[in-house]
Formats: structure tokens, sequence, C-alpha cells
């Protein structure tokens, strides 16, 4: 039996698309990932508001922002039907001041976009851990809880965070507004690293949504492929059997077996098309259960360890300044 797929999620009432086209992957980077560099986003963006896509998700720090926002505002979408999720730098060494400069960066980039006063979604970028110069997790989430007050966030969440990071909210006294979302890299690989299930399962024991990227690294060649012979033999498998391409497999998968938000991008029009036909449209494909029991098995056979590629190392460096 295929499952039913579900092409928003309700948080507090208020409906997420599943779907979400994010800007983050489509930056052009320094040697070594080093640093973001200025990147022209706009016909990528252009493409995706066309193929359907109604949730965009950025940055403060990403350098395709201006050409992202130039993009919307020409496509003439209605606020409405626009989900917008934003993720706030907290990092001094990368321009964070404080809860003041937070604001400030809310604000601008609410300006920019054309948002009318708010953001959709509002998380905390990376947790800043009191490091020297950032403020500490609880006291960078009350920024967000203000926020909310204020109405310049509908939902706020979180992105990066560990189950170690939650304790320094969830514990607190004085919280009042519990994290609703958390972003963070997943793949079939990672679904069988103890820590990133236990973490898992604690989201959801708190009603927390989680919102998955890096599904393709192990196709893009950001993982090494003779790490994962027996997935991608799957893969191919499935795909002469499915007529899907392996990547449609892979976030297929995602859609259906981890129940949140799915964040994909591409510069292709075409397969644009194609995810938004799969996730969106009305003649969206179901699978057989069978076929992600497959994925899984052979995900677990290849193993987790050395499966992450978004390891951050930038952002490390500028979260102590080391």
């Amino acid at each position: 039996m295929g499952i039913s797929r579900e092409a928003t999620i309700l948080v507090d009432g208020i409906a997420i698309p599943r779907l979400a086209f994010g800007l983050g992957s489509l930056m052009k980077w320094a040697p070594n990932h080093a640093y973001p560099l200025p990147t022209d986003s706009s016909k990528e963006v252009a493409q995706a508001l066309k193929a359907g896509f109604g949730h965009i998700n950025t940055g403060d720090i990403y350098t395709n922002n201006e050409s992202a926002a130039e993009s919307i505002k020409a496509s003439g979408i209605a606020r409405k039907d626009l989900f917008f999720s934003l993720k706030l730098n907290t990092y001094a060494a990368l321009g964070c001041k404080g809860k003041d400069s937070m604001v400030e960066s809310t604000k601008k980039e609410i300006d920019r976009f054309g948002l009318q006063g708010y953001v959709d979604l509002l998380q905390l970028h990376f947790p800043p851990r009191g490091h020297p110069g950032n403020l500490t997790n609880r006291e960078a989430w009350r920024v967000l809880e203000e926020l909310k007050d204020l109405k310049m966030a509908r939902i706020i969440g979180l992105s990066n965070w560990t189950l170690k990071d939650y304790e320094d909210i969830m514990d607190a006294p004085d919280l009042k507004y519990k994290p609703q979302v958390n972003e963070y890299e997943l793949n079939p690989f990672l679904l069988f690293d103890p820590a990133l299930r236990d973490r898992h399962f604690y989201e959801m024991k708190q009603g927390i949504v989680h919102m998955n990227y890096g599904f393709l690294s192990v196709l893009s060649g950001k993982l090494p492929r003779d790490r994962a012979p027996a997935l991608l033999k799957e893969l191919e498998l499935l795909s002469d059997e499915t007529s899907l391409t392996e990547a449609e497999l892979l976030l297929s998968w995602a859609y259906d077996c981890l129940h949140g938000i799915v964040i994909s991008s591409s510069s292709r029009e075409d397969r644009l098309v194609g995810l938004a036909k799969l996730f969106i449209g009305d003649d969206k494909v179901p699978l057989q259960r069978s076929i992600y029991d497959r994925i899984e098995k052979a995900a677990k056979e290849d193993g987790y360890e050395g499966k992450s590629f978004y390891k951050h190392g930038h952002m490390d460096a500028a979260a102590t300044g080391k």
C-alpha cells in the first residue's frame, strides 16, 4: 500500500509547506568551504516559485538573499501564499552583537524580502553556547520569545541544536515558549546514528517538528561514493523499477518516512518541476513502504560513520573564535 502524502504540517494551527526551497546550498564558497561568496540566485528562486514551491528557507548571513528577494518581489506571489523561514546568526565573530543585533537583523530581512512585518518561522541558526562574545543558548532563545510576542515571528525554532543544547532551554524556569522546529542534516545513513536517533525521539516526544537537509550528499559527491556501495546499488535498481531518479527516491524517502519538513534546491528547472509534481501537485506519486525498507537496509549496511557532510567547521571556528 502506498504512503499518503500531506503537503503541509500543522504547527500551532499554522500550515507549514513540507517541501522547502533552501537558499543555503545555492551559495558559492571560497576554497575549503572557508566562507561564502556573493551569489546570484535570482534565477533559481524564480524557477522554484514558478514550479509551485511556497516555502523559502534562508539565513540572515546568506550571501544570496538580495537576489532571492528580487525574484520573490518580481513574482507577484501574495504574502499569504508564501511561507518564509529565516535563521538568525548568533555568533559574534560573524557580526552578532547580542539582542539588539538579532532584532535589527530580523527587521532588515523582513524589509528586504517585503514580508509585511513578520516571518513565518524564525530560528536560531546555531546554538551560541556562551562562547566568547556570544549570548548563552537561553539568552538567544529569549530574543526569539520576545520577537514572537512582538508578532514579528509566527513560529520560533532552532537549527543544528543537539540534545545537550536543548537542556539550556527546556530546563529553564522562565521558559515562555518551547521550540517548535529544529533544522539539521539527515540522510538514510544517519538514521542509524544513536545520537541522532535519541534527538529525533526526544523531539517527537516534545512535539518539535524536524526540518532536514542534506539528503542528496552521496549523489552530489559531497560524500564519497565508495563509502556507500550498497545504497547506490539499491538506488540504481529502484530507479529502474519505479522510473524515478535516484534523487527523487531519496527525497521521497525523506518526505514519507521522516514526517517532517524537507529542504531541497536545484538550479535546474526540470528537477524543480519534477519535485513539485511528486510532493505538491494533485498527482503526487505514492510509493510502497517496501521501497523505503530497501533503502534503509542498504544504508544500514553501509554504516553511518563518516556520513555527515555538513560539519560546519567554519561555523565552529566562528563560535569559538579560534
